[in-house]
């Protein structure tokens, strides 16, 4: 606005100088006419140049992504009241394993767009889950999906402990997650943490030796860790203090959860590892074209490379 304003001011001036100049040459009443078609043009000429530069500078190419930042920067809740709403280890048990015959292939995948509080949502966390819902069902996962406003902390522990309970040995396990993270905490869709520590709690038992694990949400790399163990392989989107990112609509998908997609679905990966490490290569690429700091990672425990 400030430079419209010095243009219209140089334009006054301008015209005033050029009716001056007019005036010194033409005298005559019935050349009026003239002056004042000739000072409409010359000012509607620069008027409309004002115009189109100014119209130049408000069309600025704007980023269509969105971030996945750190919730708890959006949680006005005073810390009491978060602290009664984190979930930890503390007086947490190791789920027992099922007695059901081996040999299943199971998978458990959330997405939460949709959160209590509509300035917490997210775009694309849903279509994350959704995506990875296809992808395991079709290599044979009896799926189970806990998407938005239904993954609330008692759906998603009741979700969980039945994943745990069938990581049985010889049972193939897979476990996705997209929404909001924190410190190491997802965020369930009714606004608790659940921390890292509970989930390494939840799966201490397992026996099976085929799982995976993948976590597109912010400040979420300490799941690696508390997850790792023999026959594993842990993907994230984030370190512990770097946000993630919702993709544009071409997308329609977190940007990790997009090119893990992919390598899957147009690339044809066939296994975990090299699909994990696309993303992360890809994601790193976006991130320089989009001028933001990624951190995605991924650990393998897993011997050899593992199929879903």
């Amino acid at each position: 606005m400030e430079i419209k304003k010095l243009k219209l001011n140089f334009v006054l001036k301008l015209t005033t100088i050029l009716f001056i100049l007019i005036n010194k040459q033409h005298s005559m009443k019935s050349q009026n006419w003239i002056k004042l078609a000739l000072l409409a043009s010359f000012a509607g000429v620069i008027l409309q140049s004002c115009s189109k530069e100014e119209a130049l500078i408000q069309v600025a190419e704007q980023p269509t992504f969105s971030v996945r930042p750190d919730f708890a920067t959006l949680d006005t809740r005073p810390a009491d009241v978060i602290a009664k709403f984190s979930i930890t280890a503390e007086n947490t048990q190791p789920v027992e394993l099922s007695q059901l015959k081996a040999g299943g292939k199971y998978a458990l995948v959330i997405g939460i767009s949709d959160y209590s509080g509509t300035s917490n949502d997210l775009n694309y966390c849903d279509d994350d889950a959704t995506d990875w819902k296809a992808r395991l069902q079709a290599e044979g996962y009896t799926v189970t999906a806990v998407l938005d406003m239904n993954a609330t902390k008692a759906n998603i522990e009741a979700a969980v402990n039945n994943l745990a309970a069938l990581s049985v040995a010889g049972n193939e396990i897979a476990f996705c997650y997209s929404g909001h993270g924190s410190k190491g905490n997802i965020v369930t869709s009714d606004l608790f943490y659940i921390n890292n520590s509970w989930f390494k709690t939840k799966f201490a038992l397992a026996k099976s030796t085929k799982m995976m694990f993948s976590f597109d949400a912010c400040q979420i790399g300490a799941m690696a860790t508390a997850l790792n163990a023999t026959g594993r392989v842990i993907a994230v989107a984030s370190n512990k203090t770097i946000y993630s990112y919702d993709g544009d609509a071409t997308m329609k998908n977190g940007v990790f959860t997009y090119y893990q997609m992919q390598a899957f679905d147009q690339l044809g990966y066939i296994y975990v590892e090299p699909d994990n490490q696309y993303a992360i290569d890809k994601m790193i690429a976006w991130a320089k074209t989009a001028r933001v700091r990624v951190a995605p990672s991924y650990v393998d425990s897993y011997t050899g490379n593992m199929d879903l």
